[in-house]
């Protein structure tokens, strides 16, 4: 996969990632569920900071 196409992916992992937190906080008012997809966007949004630091390439 091409460096744009990963960290693509990535940043759909991320806003993926945002709306099922947010739908879990609304709809099921479940804060643990939400605070654990909140914690993959930050998760991912770190990796991405991680690589783009380091100079990997995906």
């Amino acid at each position: 996969m091409s460096l744009v196409g990963t960290r693509a992916l990535k940043l759909m992992v991320i806003l993926l990632s945002c709306i099922n937190a947010a739908m879990w906080l609304f709809y099921t008012e479940s804060a643990l569920m939400a605070m654990l997809w909140g914690a993959v966007a930050i998760a991912f949004f770190v990796w991405i900071i991680d690589d783009m630091r380091r100079g990997v390439p995906r």
